[in-house]
């Protein structure tokens, strides 16, 4: 039994290994090779997108709701740190500081890199 069990182990263990070796690495190809891949003929063209104006109009509502929430932000901290010290909570006068901070940063995240990208564009 156990002679079976050992042939039956040493059968799967050569067919396990045969499957991890490494694969034979395959020719890339050249356009001057019959059937070989021209990558001459690849390349980014936007004009080849389906419906781009649509992609630029979610892009366009998203940075807007990002800033109304950012403003939010702003106005909920101002807010807070305005009021913390009437009530006698200072702990909501430095939440509502930090608040403010958070929200400018997300601001200054969320349009700087419209205003870089726009920059190299015009270059």
């Amino acid at each position: 039994m156990l002679t079976h069990a050992g042939a039956w182990l040493a059968a799967k263990a050569t067919v396990v290994q045969a499957g991890l070796l490494a694969p034979t690495p395959e020719p890339t190809g050249d356009a001057g090779l019959p059937g070989g891949f021209d990558w001459s003929r690849i390349g980014p063209d936007p004009k080849q997108v389906p419906r781009s104006d649509l992609f630029y109009s979610l892009i366009n509502g998203a940075l807007f709701l990002g800033v109304v929430a950012a403003f939010a932000g702003l106005i909920g901290g101002a807010i807070t740190f305005g009021i913390g010290p009437v009530f006698g909570a200072h702990i909501l006068s430095d939440r509502g500081k930090t608040m403010m901070w958070r929200a400018s940063l997300v601001a200054i995240i969320i349009g700087s890199p419209v205003a870089i990208i726009a920059f190299f564009l015009q270059q």
